[in-house]
């Protein structure tokens, strides 16, 4: 068992820690933080920090994306619950959207992910196993939809508001720019639909979870259930076995500051690109023409690998260090409690989305196997790493189902996977609001 010195809390000693919250919060309580980016970065990343913390050390609820859960749910409820100051709401609002924290995230995940993956894997499994990440999200788009139409809810509002936010990626990667997406077609704020999304992919997480545990345990008792159905761990039935590689969450700790200055002046420029192409084809949202770019970069190898190095670098230390402080942010300033109890009491809306993770997860097993994996992993990591909440409900779900080295696979469903569903609403959005 380690020691209690090896616990660090962002990176402190819990009682370095635990001197620096106490300072920010009593200057929070006691009113007198401005309204600055300095002061919004130290909220968020001292509750994050706390937060994130706390999630790990309870049992159980750590393998269920506890950490996550408590940084997204308990600031919100603070809020309701008239526990936080109307001037901290006021400062980490600012913090997210008026000093556009938000946009610079956004950069940095989608550009240092797409750049970090292995390329051997990632052309190794090409068209093999985007058909059941494709096929998965064809079926629950038009399963959700049609269920929509006919329970009440609405074609346009399943896909809007649960099926698409539940197959994107998660919440930082995934749900944050598709509301920027939705408010820059809609001419409102993005704060308007988050709390509508945020909804969905947690309890989607949730079924996610429980579905790999019934998966895993189905194949412990019968692997030959039907032949193909289980491989304990391995993807592929043919004997071309594809091994799967070290994550590149290994390597960053090797990370230089001129590794770090670089990846952010890459992701800064690929999102610039994209800024720039939106305004020749504004059809589509420049966080999609920012996917397509970092894809074809790394696809066909246009940056040196030092420099993909850099990004993938930029992507971890964000990753890494401020994942509970954007939650945290999102979570204080656009996540509306009663907007949420409101949607979770709607019978439609639960059932829509636990038939989302349901079709996900029986579809992209079902062409996975047809395209030679077995079916098991294929819809573990084509199909629930596709629905949970991004990177900590891939481990999640890898860990709750003793597939943990299928990491590579399940990254590239949430990675690729979810800039996929970015890049489909583009489109889409004009159509459907």
């Amino acid at each position: 068992m380690a020691g209690s010195k090896s616990i660090r809390i962002v990176g402190m000693e819990p009682r370095v820690f635990f001197v620096v919250a106490l300072i920010t919060l009593l200057g929070l309580y006691c009113e007198v933080l401005p309204n600055s980016m300095l002061a919004g970065f130290a909220l968020c990343m001292v509750i994050g920090g706390l937060l994130d913390w706390l999630g790990d050390q309870i049992p159980v609820f750590n393998m269920f994306g506890g950490s996550a859960i408590l940084c997204i749910a308990t600031p919100a409820l603070l809020v309701y619950w008239g526990l936080f100051p109307e001037s901290g709401v006021e400062i980490i609002s600012n913090f997210f959207s008026g000093y556009d924290f938000v946009d610079f995230l956004i950069a940095a995940l989608i550009t240092g992910s797409l750049l970090s993956m292995d390329r051997t894997i990632l052309l190794k499994v090409g068209t093999r196993f985007a058909i059941p990440v494709v096929a998965g999200v064809a079926c629950t788009f038009l399963v959700g939809g049609f269920v929509g139409s006919l329970t009440g809810f609405g074609f346009a509002e399943s896909i809007l508001f649960i099926v698409a936010p539940i197959m994107g990626g998660g919440i930082g990667a995934g749900a944050i720019p598709m509301s920027e997406i939705y408010a820059s077609y809609a001419g409102t704020d993005s704060s308007n639909y988050l709390s509508q999304l945020v909804p969905a992919i947690m309890v989607a997480n949730l079924f996610c979870i429980i579905t790999a545990a019934i998966l895993n345990g189905l194949g412990k008792k019968n692997r030959n259930l039907f032949k193909g159905f289980s491989g304990n761990g391995d993807m592929l039935r043919t004997q071309d076995k594809i091994e799967a590689s070290e994550t590149e969450d290994e390597k960053q700790d090797s990370a230089t500051f001129s590794d770090l200055a670089i990846g952010m002046m890459v992701a800064a420029t690929l999102f610039i690109f994209g800024l720039l192409i939106e305004a020749i084809i504004p059809a589509i949202h420049s966080y999609a023409w920012t996917i397509i770019a970092a894809a074809l970069v790394k696809i066909f190898n246009l940056a040196p690998a030092a420099v993909q190095k850099s990004a993938g670098s930029w992507f971890g230390f964000v990753s890494k260090t401020w994942i509970p402080t954007i939650l945290v942010a999102v979570s204080t300033s656009l996540i509306k409690i009663p907007e949420i109890l409101q949607v979770l009491t709607n019978p439609a809306y639960l059932g829509i989305t636990v038939l989302t993770v349901a079709i996900a997860s029986l579809a992209a097993g079902i062409f996975g196997w047809l395209v030679g994996m077995y079916f098991v992993e294929g819809s573990i990591t084509a199909g629930l790493c596709m629905a949970d909440v991004g990177g900590s409900g891939d481990v999640a779900v890898l860990g709750t189902s003793e597939r943990m080295h299928l990491m590579p696979f399940a990254q590239i469903s949430s990675r690729l996977g979810g800039a996929f569903i970015l890049v489909i609403m583009s489109f889409l959005v004009p159509l459907l609001m």
